[in-house]
């Protein structure tokens, strides 16, 4: 009886690792790895932000006619994402491969972090969110990583890797808005 029960305990150990696993998939077959989004409700309606592929192209999206966000859950449907990047524009700005892979393996620490409760913070300032995207290729759906919320409600990450994600994607957003304006 012990073995069986112990045989048990390792197939279901075994199953949550590989299903851990299949949303670390190679970002090569990953269109979208990173995500910044700005939304605000106050004084008119704002909504814009970055969309950061796979190969490094940082994507400008604003006003989007038709935007999907995570479920309840954190998933995005294959289907739903590819509708969010076809709405984004040409690329603003490049990151490299090397810079790109050293942040997207980040993310698996952020995955981990302990996140706080929200708070409030601001008013009338709207959300910008911070995130990655683990994807799986036999569910056809992505996994949000939260880096951090900003805004009226906040929620932090207090990884170390997602703070190290977080003023990384800040910098590409920056630079990206920079070249937005010129």
């Amino acid at each position: 009886m012990n073995k069986i029960l112990a045989f048990l305990t390792f197939l279901a150990l075994a199953a949550t690792a590989c299903e851990d696993d299949e949303f670390r998939i190679s970002y090569v077959k990953q269109p979208v790895l990173f995500q910044v989004e700005y939304v605000n409700y106050a004084w008119g309606y704002s909504h814009s932000g970055i969309i950061i592929d796979s190969a490094g192209n940082v994507r400008h999206f604003n006003l989007p006619e038709t935007w999907h966000s995570p479920d309840s859950t954190g998933y995005l449907s294959e289907h739903d994402m590819n509708q969010n990047l076809a709405q984004a524009g040409e690329p603003l700005i490049m990151v490299g491969k090397d810079t790109l892979m050293h942040y997207f393996r980040k993310l698996d620490g952020a995955a981990s972090g302990k996140l706080s409760d929200p708070y409030s913070r601001m008013f009338d300032a709207g959300e910008t969110v911070y995130s990655g995207f683990f994807y799986s290729p036999l569910e056809r759906k992505y996994r949000m990583i939260l880096v951090k919320r900003q805004g009226d409600w906040c929620v932090d990450n207090y990884s170390r890797e997602a703070d190290e994600i977080y003023r990384w994607l800040t910098s590409v957003f920056g630079q990206a808005m920079d070249r937005l304006r010129n």
